[in-house]
C-alpha cells in the first residue's frame, strides 16, 4: 500500500508542477491532465515491473506477481524524490537536464552537477531497494538473482521508456 500511495503522491506533483515521466527514472516538462498523468503512471509501473516479473518467475516459479509488484512499485519510491529539484528550482533548467545532461552541461553547468550528482545518489538508492525487493519476492539470493536483476533492470528501463513514448505518440 506504501507504494501506491507514493505512486499517486508522484502522479499528483507531476500534474501539478507540469512534468511527465519518460522511463522508470525520468520526467520532462509536460503539461496533461490528471486522468492522463494517472494512465501515465500505471503504465510506467507496469512497463517497468513486467520484465522483472519474467525473471522471477524463472527463478521461482512460485512468485507471486501481486507481491513483486508490491514491492517492485515500493521500492520505486525514491525516485519520486527527483522531482524535488523541479518543485524548489528552475523547471526550465530541470526539464533540460532530463531530456538532454549535454546540452544542460553547456548551459547551466553548476546545475548540472549538482543534478548528476543528486541523481547519482537516488539511483543507486533505487537500485539498493529494487534489489532487495527482487530478492524478498523470489525468495533466493546469490549471483545469479543478482546478474537477473541487473539484466532484468536494464531491459525494463528500455521497455518503459519504449512503452511511455508509444502512448505519447498516441497521446499527440
Amino acid at each position: 500500500m506504501w507504494g501506491l500511495a507514493w505512486l499517486i503522491i508522484g502522479i499528483i506533483l507531476c500534474w501539478y508542477i507540469d512534468l511527465v515521466p519518460t522511463s522508470m527514472f525520468g520526467y520532462t516538462w509536460g503539461k496533461t491532465s490528471l486522468l492522463w498523468q494517472s494512465a501515465l503512471g500505471l503504465v510506467m509501473w507496469v512497463s517497468s515491473t513486467i520484465i522483472f516479473y519474467g525473471f522471477a518467475i524463472v527463478l521461482n516459479r512460485n512468485v507471486s506477481i501481486t507481491e513483486l509488484f508490491g514491492r517492485m512499485l515500493f521500492a520505486h519510491w525514491p525516485v519520486t524524490l527527483m522531482l524535488l529539484p523541479a518543485i524548489v528550482g528552475d523547471k526550465i533548467a530541470y526539464a533540460t537536464y532530463m531530456s538532454s545532461p549535454s546540452v544542460a552541461f553547456e548551459y547551466a553547468p553548476l546545475y548540472a552537477v549538482l543534478m548528476s550528482i543528486f541523481s547519482a545518489v537516488v539511483l543507486v538508492w533505487y537500485l539498493y531497494w529494487g534489489y532487495c525487493a527482487f530478492r524478498r519476492s523470489v525468495a533466493k539470493s546469490g549471483a545469479v538473482v543478482f546478474v537477473a536483476f541487473v539484466a532484468a533492470f536494464v531491459l525494463s528501463y528500455l521497455l518503459s521508456r519504449y512503452t511511455l513514448d508509444v502512448v505519447y505518440a498516441g497521446i499527440v
